[in-house]
């Protein structure tokens, strides 16, 4: 679940930040210097050389030519910036602190190239001789500063209208996992009319890596000391309208809605040259704030700045080689919406080949086909696209991943009956294999009784194997929508096993987690499985017994168990009261608030009450409640409990059309 969850995290900031690390952990270091003292400071804008005609590197023919079509005759103008750029990502598990932090920054020249043309602009850039440093867990990583090195070096084309906005960007092989350069483009993307002047306003929508957004710009007379002609102070704002994911879907066993939310923020500003249309200095800082259920999950932040040093219409042969160059090496065509979520796009190969579809477009197409798809052609499509995975590293892999899961979850909602296909090959996976935990984790998702029975089927075949078996009863506890059933299945199958001496634990934890689901339609059922344990729990031998069935009864959330969990918090034995006081967490019912909160305010032990608040955020509270929150942040000694309580409080501020439970 561990690296389920480290993964989950990582492709949240791949989508958010542009920048995804995958399987690597580590903490920022220091920060840049103050960047908008640095955007204050721009240099005077820097003189222009004469023009110069030179064979172009590029055609408007609707597609980049290569370099033989080159005949036309186009000018090129160089600018170079003194560019600092700076990625933070950090993961956390909700309301725990920081795990994982990675930290890269980027400086030196940046070199663009641009050719303007009556319907675009063309642009490439890149930075020669870039100084790179990275740190993962405090220590510097070769590998991440290798990969971002060879992008920024590499470069990237883009066209762009006439106003700014990127339309299309050019590769020479999909980035596998960091997007620097992609980020740096975007971050530099200003969509300004070409007819503006002084202290006027003007807004758009715009999509990149995080989402879609309203702009909001501002241009205005430049106050700099002997600013150039046309040079004016230029603003953005962003207001974030749709992220690039849609919600998680609640668990309704538990009455629980889990709710992925971005917390964004853009600051920035600019100075513009509005006559030769480029920019003179730049400063942005953007950051994202990724929150389940009110609690921080993940986070992102850039950093660009950028100031012109030199800027020529004149470039050499050798630099008009090197444009030719880099074209003659492109293998790929994106539109601006595919740069961050599409492995490939519509992956224009420059011999004119068809390209392929994009996961999204082969997903839409799995779906639209439904019954008319024979199940065995449907899963000889996953068998192929599991066979090519195994090839692929870094991101394409991960999208990969992603794309075979999504199949697997709509084969197994659309052909039901014909799950012995997955579970046959399920039954000779091996545990190492990814195959086992993503056809696993596809099951697990599906809510329906046949998934369940796939999974239960994949069991009885492995019984005899402790890690799958481990593996296949954490599944099916996992399952969305519990049922007696299988409960009764599995508790039969189980307990004539050898699993029920040998991980009698990972049985009794997937049954309570079956129970939690179940009980909102039978509780008859749930409350007999709640009552043996609490006599399990009475009988037990010794403290670990004792520490063990109380975690069972508090993952199976069912009020029966009230009474005896709260015995079990006045225990003397300090680890016994606080395993019970987290027991209560799920426990409906105002009795266990109120338990809850009388320990928080009077224990005396701090360990506890900070294991009662931390209880009392995965309960749904009512405004009484939060007040008495709020009054004891005011009186709390111990900074972390406050500052936990301070997060539910925060959780339950009123959003827009919005309102307080009761």
């Amino acid at each position: 679940m561990k690296n389920k969850l480290l993964f989950i995290l990582v492709l949240v900031c791949c989508v958010a930040a542009g920048a995804a690390l995958f399987s690597l952990s580590g903490s920022p270091t220091p920060a840049l210097a103050d960047h908008e003292s640095a955007s204050a400071s721009a240099l005077s804008p820097a003189t222009q050389t004469s023009t110069s005609s030179n064979t172009p590197a590029f055609q408007d023919t609707g597609t980049p030519p290569s370099h033989s079509d080159n005949t036309a005759s186009e000018a090129f103008a160089k600018h170079v910036f003194a560019l600092q750029y700076s990625s933070d990502i950090a993961f956390s598990a909700p309301g725990t602190t920081v795990e994982q932090t990675i930290r890269f920054d980027v400086s030196g020249d940046l070199i663009q190239y641009r050719q303007i043309r009556d319907d675009h602009t063309y642009q490439l850039l890149r930075m020669p001789s870039p100084d790179i440093t990275a740190v993962v867990n405090q220590q510097a990583n070769p590998e991440i500063v290798a990969a971002i090195r060879q992008q920024v070096e590499q470069g990237i084309e883009f066209i762009s209208s006439p106003e700014g906005e990127i339309l299309e960007v050019y590769l020479s092989q999909p980035h596998p996992s960091l997007k620097s350069m992609e980020t740096i483009a975007f971050m530099m993307q200003h969509i300004v009319p070409e007819t503006v002047s002084g202290n006027a306003q003007w807004q758009r929508s715009e999509q990149d890596y995080n989402g879609e957004f309203t702009a909001f710009y501002s241009l205005q007379p430049d106050t700099a000391p002997a600013p150039a002609t046309d040079s004016y102070a230029l603003f953005k704002r962003r207001e974030l309208e749709k992220a690039t994911y849609d919600q998680v879907s609640g668990d309704q066993a538990r009455g629980l809605a889990n709710q992925l939310k971005p917390v964004y923020s853009f600051s920035h500003q600019a100075r513009w040259d509005q006559q030769h249309r480029m920019l003179q200095s730049l400063s942005v800082d953007e950051s994202v704030e990724h929150q389940l259920n009110g609690q921080p999950l993940a986070s992102s932040n850039n950093r660009l700045v950028l100031n012109l040093t030199s800027w020529t219409q004149d470039i050499s042969q050798s630099e008009l080689a090197l444009i030719q160059q880099v074209q003659s090496q492109r293998q790929i065509e994106l539109t601006a919406a595919e740069v961050f979520l599409s492995s490939g796009g519509k992956a224009s190969q420059r011999t004119g080949t068809q390209g392929e579809e994009t996961a999204e477009q082969q997903k839409s197409d799995q779906n639209a086909q439904g019954m008319n798809t024979s199940a065995e052609a449907a899963y000889q499509e996953i068998k192929d696209l599991y066979d090519a995975m195994l090839s692929l590293d870094g991101l394409e892999r991960v999208k990969a991943e992603s794309q075979l899961s999504a199949l697997l979850q709509n084969f197994a909602r659309t052909y039901p009956g014909d799950l012995d296909l997955l579970t046959d090959d399920l039954a000779k996976f091996g545990t190492h294999e990814p195959g086992f935990s993503l056809y696993l984790s596809a099951l697990s998702t599906v809510a329906s009784h046949a998934s369940q029975e796939a999974m239960l089927t994949t069991l009885n075949a492995r019984m005899n194997e402790n890690q799958a078996a481990a593996s296949i009863m954490a599944s099916l506890a996992l399952s969305p929508q519990g049922n007696t059933q299988t409960f009764e299945r599995f508790s039969n199958m189980v307990g004539n096993s050898p699993l029920a001496e040998s991980m009698a634990t990972n049985v009794d934890l997937a049954k309570s987690a079956m129970v939690q689901r179940m009980g909102v339609e039978d509780s008859t059922t749930a409350n007999a499985y709640v009552s043996d344990q609490l006599r399990e729990l009475k009988s037990a031998a010794d403290t670990s017994a004792t520490l063990h069935h109380l975690t069972v009864l508090g993952n199976m959330g069912q009020y029966l168990s009230f009474g005896d969990l709260q015995t079990y918090t006045e225990q003397p034995n300090t680890d016994v009261r606080q395993r019970a006081t987290h027991a209560l967490r799920f426990v409906p019912g105002p009795d266990a608030t109120d338990y809850l909160l009388q320990t928080l305010k009077d224990d005396a032990n701090v360990t506890t009450r900070e294991v009662a608040a931390n209880s009392l955020s995965y309960r749904a509270l009512d405004s009484t409640t939060l007040d008495q929150l709020r009054q004891q942040i005011e009186t709390e000694s111990s900074q972390q409990i406050k500052d936990r309580l301070q997060d539910i409080v925060n959780k339950y501020a009123l959003a827009p059309n919005e309102e307080m439970p009761q």
